[in-house]
């Protein structure tokens, strides 16, 4: 048909109302003479002139003119926007915008009239930007299309399938199709193997169809394709097609010149959030402005600027997901209809083949945790510039001073650690702890005991202060009783941690007290309040426990430093004065309830010349307390024990001068009731009386050998069964002891007999069924149990008598466990167990079934030992 000869172009969005661009010396007042000016120039343009100037719309004959039947183009974009500032002109009883639409109308009727001219008029949807003008200026169109002949050819903009064909065709020379279904597969293997441990993801992305989806989309994650088509095209500053051309070609740039490894698909967390032109794009340009300092608070940091949590979560990790995941999210949040994106769409968004979905998920957490702007609910995980509870937990905390949080660990410490077989004494209450063989002492000393460095160098000599009050008494003179301290102190690298966590109790504290705050918070995140609050608390506890961490333990040479183990949240007990036993107990440098006698001859040579003559037996009381080299004894029946059993070695003799004849006691005679005291004494070996002779009850004269008159004696029967009360491994040890002693060498039978009463009896029956191993050879057992428990509101009764193999009473023991278990009884059972053949009274399977007693035994018994004579 020819060149066009005419054309005449109009955008929208370049102009005002009435103020539009000079062509060729002439400045139009509307739409209609800037029009005419380009298709005609000047004399067209006089063909409209009294229109343009007084703003009312000319009628189709003018426009014919204009036209002049010569080949012409009229092309008019962003007609909506125009219409919209156009409805703010008055023209007389009229509006400016309804001037349009006549001219438009009169538009299409002198079009339609000319052969070889057409006009292009380009509008965006009606729920796109400018909805409402959109609509009303579609009305009009379809309106003035009625009444022509020629019909309209409609081209409708591209679909969502469309678009990344689009945009690569834009940014991309060419596309490397073997590329496309390689990555298509990568990515959907890596998803199910993403979802084979755990991982949310949607339904389409597990469903097989993954990888076609990639494909379709290569090289643009289809999460990023769905982003700025389904919810930045929505916002009435960001044009669908070119504001996505213009931010990718960014994208695509920045990709080349850093050419990260590993990137296979350009995904939403390829938008640089830290460039600053980038972040103008997606905040103020789109009339976000407030969500400037959400990316930089919690995204991506401007050059040179403090790391955005999700940064500083990244570098505590070492991996990139927390950023990726909030930049995802920041994308997903700038719609105001549909804010926010599940787990699922997240993780989706972010996983690449290599990726590990755990770390994803902890990262995913830790902006829950951290972030001030980050909401999440019912509808998912999105950016808001009202602040999170992250937010208002730091803002609280920054009202609470160092010395306040200090203040409050103080307490925290002083509540920790109470009395129990150690005696505490808190250094910042009352520093003079007393000199005596009687108490052992806890120190706790705490970080104001170490000025600025706020503790003690794990690894550095014993500090002064403690060594001070290990070596002094309060009065100033030498410490006697050195081995009846250990010492607590805090650890120096740990004191800014337990600050840092005090402080956030006392935030969480204070912010469930503020009325106020609380009525801005929904049911939901006060409910989150609380339960942080709870954590926070056992925390600081945590904390402080974590921090005072360093036990100084008398040893043979001085001091041993002991640092304790980490604490944690279900290691936290109520007292922890128990936690430093349970250590001395692990070091073996205590002596308390249930631990074996000492060795009489090894503290016999320890104690030297102190018992070459007579002492008290309080004098062992302060030997143990004096030397450092010795256990901590936390129970004086063990130094009983230890006077037994060095009577019966020959180690030493007894004396209690109260009892006279009887208050000797050796090793030929073990009998005496004993004592410590300062009026019962030790001796040396020997030095007890021979006793006096008796006279013969037969003859009546004292003599040496048989007496003539007195009948012949019966043969002694050798005494066969020892028995001892306590607890199960101490009675079993003593029994043997008193076995071994009358030379007895074969266990024919163990008895352990028990009776409880109250809440313990399930315990002590379980103890009890568990002191001999099924896997013991060649045992017979027999329970017989008499058991009185409540059940459904009655008392019922159980007797049992059982006999057969240790390997068959497994599933007794397990009914007789859970008919008693939790519930207060009267229990009173006997085990009786037979060897066939004897056992070794001193071999292995003896002391194993010695210390399985000692281990898991009742803590109350009688243990009855049967042997067989030689």
């Amino acid at each position: 048909e020819g060149p066009v000869e005419q054309v005449g172009a109009f955008v929208g969005t370049g102009v005002g109302a009435t103020t539009f661009p000079t062509v060729v010396g002439v400045t139009p007042r509307n739409l209609w003479g800037y029009l005419a000016l380009q298709l005609g120039g000047p004399a067209a343009y006089e063909e409209v002139r009294a229109d343009d100037e007084g703003l009312r719309a000319p009628g189709a004959g003018q426009l014919k003119r204009v036209l002049g039947g010569r080949p012409s183009l009229v092309l008019i974009d962003e007609i909506a926007r125009y219409y919209e500032v156009a409805q703010a002109v008055a023209v007389n009883n009229s509006t400016l915008a309804k001037q349009v639409n006549a001219f438009l109308m009169a538009l299409m009727e002198a079009v339609d009239t000319q052969e070889r001219a057409v006009l292009v008029l380009t509008t965006t949807g009606t729920t796109g930007a400018f909805g409402d003008a959109t609509g009303e200026v579609m009305d009009a169109l379809g309106e003035g299309a009625q009444l022509l002949a020629r019909k309209e050819h409609v081209l409708h903009p591209s679909e969502e399938a469309d678009l990344p064909a689009i945009l690569s065709r834009r940014l991309f020379a060419e596309v490397d199709e073997t590329a496309r279904s390689e990555v298509g597969r990568a990515y959907a293997e890596a998803a199910q193997r993403a979802f084979a441990t755990g991982a949310d993801l949607p339904e389409a992305v597990v469903s097989g169809g993954w990888a076609g989806e990639v494909a379709r989309n290569y090289p643009f994650h289809p999460a990023l394709v769905r982003v700025l088509d389904k919810r930045l095209s929505t916002i009435p500053n960001f044009q669908r097609t070119r504001g996505a051309l213009r931010l990718l070609a960014r994208v695509v740039r920045d990709l080349w010149e850093a050419r990260p490894e590993g990137t296979d698909l350009i995904h939403l967390h390829h938008i640089d959030l830290s460039d600053p032109a980038v972040a103008e794009e997606l905040s103020s340009r789109l009339d976000r402005t407030p969500y400037e300092p959400v990316i930089r608070a919690d995204i991506a940091s401007q050059r040179g600027g403090e790391a955005s949590h999700a940064e500083a979560i990244d570098g505590r990790l070492g991996h990139p997901y927390a950023r990726r995941l909030a930049t995802a999210i920041y994308l997903y949040s700038l719609t105001r209809e549909i804010p926010g994106a599940s787990t699922a769409e997240l993780t989706q968004a972010v996983l690449a083949a290599g990726d590990d979905p755990n770390l994803i998920t902890k990262s995913l957490g830790a902006l829950e945790e951290e972030c001030w702007y980050l909401q999440v609910d019912a509808r998912g995980y999105r950016f808001s510039t009202e602040a999170s509870l992250p937010r208002l937990i730091h803002e609280a905390e920054a009202e609470i001073s160092t010395n306040r949080a200090r203040t409050e660990a103080t307490s925290i410490l002083t509540a920790l650690f109470k009395d129990g077989a150690l005696k505490v004494r808190r250094v910042w209450e009352n520093a003079r702890v007393p000199d005596n063989s009687e108490d052992a002492w806890l120190v706790v000393l705490d970080w104001d005991d170490f000025g600025e460095e706020r503790g003690v160098d794990p690894d550095g000599p014993v500090p002064a202060k403690v060594r001070e009050l290990w070596e002094k008494t309060p009065a100033g003179g030498l410490r006697e009783f050195r081995n009846r301290l250990v010492f607590l102190a805090p650890s120096r690298a740990t004191h800014a941690e337990m600050v840092r966590a005090v402080r956030h109790r006392l935030a969480l504290e204070a912010l469930k007290a503020n009325g106020e705050i609380l009525s801005t918070l929904s049911p939901e995140k006060r409910r989150e309040l609380g339960e942080r609050a709870k954590t926070a608390e056992l925390n600081a506890r945590v904390a402080v426990c974590n921090h005072v961490n360093l036990l100084y333990v008398p040893a043979a040479a001085g001091l041993e430093t002991v640092e304790l183990d980490v604490a944690s949240q279900g290691s936290v007990v109520k007292n922890q004065t128990e936690v430093i036993l349970d250590r001395l107990k692990a070091m073996e440098k205590t002596l308390t309830a249930g631990d074996n006698t000492p060795d009489p001859a090894y503290v016999r040579s320890k104690l030297g010349e102190v018992l070459a003559g007579p002492q008290p037996t309080k004098e062992l009381v302060r030997a143990f307390a004096r030397r450092s080299d010795l256990k901590l004894v936390l129970d004086q029946a063990l130094l009983v024990a230890l006077v037994v059993a060095g009577v019966r070695a020959g180690v030493w003799e007894y004396h209690d001068p109260e009892r006279k004849e009887a208050g000797w006691a050796t090793r030929d005679e073990p009998s005496a009731s004993i004592r410590l005291g300062e009026d019962t004494y030790l001796y040396p070996p020997g030095s007890a009386p021979a006793p006096a002779p008796l006279a013969c009850p037969f003859c009546g004269t004292v003599h040496t050998g048989p007496c003539h008159d007195s009948p012949s004696p019966a043969p002694a029967a050798p005494r066969t069964v020892f028995s001892e009360r306590g607890s199960a491994g101490a009675a079993f040890q003593a029994a043997r002891a008193k076995a071994a002693e009358a030379g007895r060498h074969h266990l024919r039978q163990l008895t352990v007999a028990v009776d409880e009463v109250g809440e313990a009896a399930d315990q002590q029956l379980a103890r009890l069924l568990s002191v001999v191993p099924t896997s013991t050879l060649g045992a017979t057992l027999r329970y017989e149990i008499d058991l009185t428990v409540p059940l459904g509101g009655m008392e019922d009764s159980l007797k049992l008598d059982f006999r057969g193999p240790a390997t068959d009473y497994q599933p007794l023991r397990d009914a007789l466990r859970s008919v008693l278990r939790g519930r207060q009884g009267e229990l009173s059972a006997r085990l009786a167990v037979s060897f066939d053949p004897p056992l070794e009274l001193s071999g292995s399977t003896v002391d194993a079934l010695r210390q399985q007693a000692s281990d898991t035994g009742p803590a109350q018994c009688a243990v009855t030992l049967t042997t067989e004579g030689d």
